[in-house]
């Protein structure tokens, strides 16, 4: 009998963030990510209980991506509003690549199936040390009002929200700009 294939974790997420941006978070089933990966449902216990450790997996690799992106960006520029509007820049392009896997970083279906909270760190400490150059009285508020802002716009973006003709770019570095001036006072 031949040995049962193994699957790495990178191969898992593909799989899981494929499944997801094409067929939407609920396709995401351990039996659809086993066939995706060309194993049996059963051997992907060994990696995630159910499907929301599944979902875990992708928002943990989005998380990492945007960390990776964001903390180059912060080592490259010194000016923390530029830091600022690369965090939110970066945000925009991964809800771009990700639509749907994004969203498990802002409304995940249950909280096991958000990023890791320790996976979060990395990005948070960008973020926060960033907002307290400009507003150290109030870092957290100002972050959240940052990626709010920019989340939403996403949101709105990708949903066709915006119909009302003009440039969405423009109309992006325009509200960022508005919004940096904001956290800044």
């Amino acid at each position: 009998m031949p040995a049962p294939r193994r699957v790495s974790t990178a191969e898992l997420v593909a799989a899981v963030r494929t499944i997801a941006e094409r067929d939407g978070l609920d396709a995401v089933t351990m039996s659809a990510v086993a066939a995706a990966v060309g194993v049996r449902a059963p051997s992907l216990y060994k990696r995630a209980a159910n499907r929301h450790e599944l979902l875990r997996l992708a928002a943990d690799d989005a998380v990492a991506e945007l960390t990776a992106e964001v903390s180059a960006l912060a080592a490259a520029i010194e000016d923390p509003r530029e830091v600022l509007s690369g965090v939110a820049r970066a945000l925009r392009a991964l809800a771009g690549r990700s639509p749907t896997v994004i969203t498990l970083l802002f409304g995940a279906p249950a909280p096991q199936a958000g990023p890791s909270p320790e996976g979060v760190v990395p990005l948070m400490n960008v973020l926060l040390d960033s907002v307290g150059a400009i507003a150290p009285a109030d870092r957290l508020s100002a972050a959240r009002t940052l990626t709010a802002w920019a989340y939403g716009f996403c949101m709105m973006e990708q949903n066709g929200g915006f119909r009302q003709g003009g440039d969405v770019d423009a109309a992006f570095d325009r509200g960022l700009e508005i919004v940096l001036r904001g956290i800044g006072g």
